[in-house]
């Protein structure tokens, strides 16, 4: 009994101990960060640039439909997230999408002449942007959950380069200099014979002014959607795709 006890004794100090496990480390900080894609569609409504220029469904109007001007925004950005605070710098590539089309200038007479508009043909028109916004995030559903959703309320500025031209053609009666190409013909004749009057006045460094209101939806702090709309120079809306690190 005595050399038992003794040789289990014996074999509990010769048995090495348990490795200790070491607990999972903790980020030392109260913040997060993001980077993320986004894509934007971005519009004036028709509605409103009938206040200035003329389209085919106005009382003794040309058979031309007026161009849309629209233009759509594919960027990168990154987001600093001290909640609920959203801190985001972005870049982005913004591609026209107003097409070649009569302008006819809404006249303040009583007779309008529908024969004076200008012709106007994009070409490579587009531009580049940066700049940062500034977004306050309210909970709309538990942030204990493993899926939430927020609202996001905000603004910032930025600045851009524009590229590419606006090629034009006037009627001949006021054509840039006189000229023998159809001297007398309207400017949508006129563009199909003649080379262009010259290009549009462009200012080629721009400004960005955003307002955005937007819903977003958190993956338990790994990526989120957003789903946003409201002003980006034109109205606009849009969707953004981030990971949260």
């Amino acid at each position: 009994m005595i050399t038992t006890i003794l040789w289990l004794t014996q074999m509990a100090i010769a048995s090495p101990e348990a490795p200790v496990e070491t607990p999972p480390a903790i980020k030392d900080r109260n913040f997060n960060m993001s980077t993320g894609i986004r894509y934007r569609q971005l519009f004036i409504p028709d509605g409103l640039i009938d206040n200035w220029f003329y389209d085919e469904d106005t009382e003794g109007a040309n058979p031309f439909k007026r161009p849309s001007i629209s233009a759509y925004v594919v960027g990168l950005e990154y987001r600093f997230k001290p909640r609920p605070m959203n801190w985001t710098l972005y870049v982005e590539y913004m591609g026209s999408g107003l097409g070649a089309g009569y302008w006819d200038d809404v006249d303040q007479g009583i007779n309008p002449d529908h024969e004076d508009g200008d012709w106007v043909r994009p070409d490579n028109f587009s531009g580049w942007f940066t700049g940062g916004d500034y977004t306050h995030e309210f909970a709309i559903t538990p942030s204990d959950k493993s899926v939430w959703l927020n609202l996001l309320l905000g603004g910032g500025l930025g600045i851009g380069f524009i590229q590419g031209d606006l090629a034009f053609w006037h009627p001949g009666s006021n054509a840039v200099e006189d000229t023998e190409c159809y001297p007398t013909a309207p400017a949508y004749i006129r563009k199909d014979h003649c080379a262009p009057d010259g290009v549009k006045t462009v200012p080629r460094v721009v400004p960005m002014i955003d307002i955005s209101l937007g819903l977003e939806i958190n993956f338990a702090d790994r990526a989120t959607i957003r789903f946003d709309g409201g002003i980006h120079d034109m109205f606009y809306y849009g969707t953004s795709i981030g990971a949260i690190f």
